[in-house]
């Protein structure tokens, strides 16, 4: 039942972004500890190299040896908006304990990616003219939220984006963080 709702959550959130592609699968829930749930993604070739929303680039290459929450998105899809704010959190917790957080949106335009950062305060690094990338990753629609670990591998997935991810993912995180 709960896996069904979740998909229908996310087949709402590609409908409501305008993507004409198909309904993914239902969205990933996170893994038993230390399990990968990439399957089916790209495991490796994960590098990224984009323009920055506010200038200069934005460099997968800069947080090695760290691990990386990566969401796509662009700037009206109600459930990117939704994300935004609660990946603005992880960053201002985890970023000083070492996690990198970068935002790709799809769009060609930094005016779209600076919007969604006005619009809801964020700022954690927004790349954009992230479409190449997005297919890289096998989004199928935004928002798709990947964890990397510290070798930039996907260690995990969650497609669109629902409150009832907020938990899941701060305990991935907890997990890939360095302990002190």
């Amino acid at each position: 039942m709960k896996k069904t709702i979740l998909a229908i959550t996310a087949a709402a959130a590609l409908a409501a972004c305008g993507k004409e592609q198909p309904a993914p699968q239902a969205p990933t829930t996170p893994p038993s500890a230390g399990a990968n749930v990439a399957e089916g993604y790209a495991k490796k070739d994960t590098y990224f190299r984009l323009p920055g929303a506010s200038g200069g680039e934005i460099d997968l290459a800069a947080y090695s040896g760290k691990p990386v929450l990566v969401m796509f998105f662009t700037e009206t899809c109600p459930y990117c908006r939704k994300a935004g704010p609660f990946i603005q959190k992880v960053y201002t917790s985890y970023g000083p304990k070492g996690l990198g957080v970068v935002g790709i949106c799809v769009q060609d335009s930094s005016r779209a990616a600076l919007n969604f950062a006005k619009d809801l305060g964020v700022t954690f690094p927004l790349a954009y003219n992230g479409g190449e990338v997005s297919r890289k990753y096998r989004t199928q629609g935004v928002p798709y939220i990947y964890l990397l670990n510290a070798r930039h591998e996907i260690y995990d997935v969650w497609e669109g984006y629902d409150a009832q991810y907020d938990q899941p993912i701060i305990s991935a995180v907890e997990k890939l963080l360095p302990k002190k």
